[in-house]
């Protein structure tokens, strides 16, 4: 339900930013003008669960999260239609601290 052509935006604690992903067949792959996105997710009762691996090939450009280098995320997100996924990631490099996340379905795959 969810495979598509998504714009991400997302904020934290260092500003606000956005991105583009491709999520198809349970894979992620996507990145914005300094990190490369590429991970994995699962769907169930319009939620979606992700784990994404979030390289950094820029060092002089920061994230929304103030984390040097490579991290990993977990996203949790509802649906708002088949349009939408609003929710929030937690990375274990970071606990306590997250960002929250909004990704609109540009368009389908097929």
């Amino acid at each position: 339900m969810f495979d598509g052509f998504w714009i991400v935006t997302y904020a934290g604690m260092e500003g606000k930013s956005g991105g583009v992903v491709v999520m198809m067949k349970g894979k992620i792959f996507g990145g914005d003008s300094a990190f490369t996105y590429i991970g994995t997710y699962k769907e169930a009762n319009g939620k979606v669960s992700a784990d994404v691996l979030v390289q950094n090939f820029d060092p002089l450009v920061g994230n929304v999260m103030g984390i040097k280098g490579d991290f990993n995320l977990k996203f949790e997100l509802a649906a708002n239609g088949d349009k939408e996924l609003h929710g929030q990631a937690s990375t274990p490099v970071a606990p306590g601290f997250g960002l929250k996340a909004k990704l609109v379905r540009r368009s389908n795959l097929d």
